[in-house]
């Protein structure tokens, strides 16, 4: 499969502080990212952790082609939380996650959030 195929660029935008793009990736997780794409557009809250901010979804998935560790810009669905995730800086999760995607721009956006900011996740 393609990249033009495979990868469906996104918009993250964190209402009042700004945006940020990337794309979800059909041939990490295929399953995973058919139902988060039949959700889009999300909006929703932001939930912030160390090094990551996590958005809950209603899919709950399994797990995927699971990894342990992840880089700085990857969103992942993790499963334990029905999450989508979006890290911030290169970590190991607290279980195995499935890697969806990644931020291409402006990552930094995500850092220094508060729980409960807006956030709105589209195709674009």
């Amino acid at each position: 499969m393609s990249d033009e195929l495979s990868k469906i660029p996104i918009k993250i935008t964190v209402v009042d502080k700004g945006s940020a793009t990337g794309y979800l990736n059909r041939l990490t997780a295929p399953l995973t990212v058919e139902a988060i794409k039949q959700l889009l557009p999300i909006n929703s809250r932001t939930s912030p952790a160390m090094g990551q901010v996590s958005v809950l979804l209603n899919i709950k998935r399994g797990t995927e082609k699971p990894v342990t560790e992840v880089k700085a810009g990857t969103i992942a669905y993790w499963p334990r939380s029905d999450a989508i995730t979006i890290y911030t800086k290169d970590t190991k999760p607290y279980s195995p996650v499935n890697r969806i995607g990644e931020i291409m721009e402006n990552l930094e956006l995500f850092n220094g959030l508060r729980s409960g900011s807006r956030i709105i996740i589209e195709c674009l």
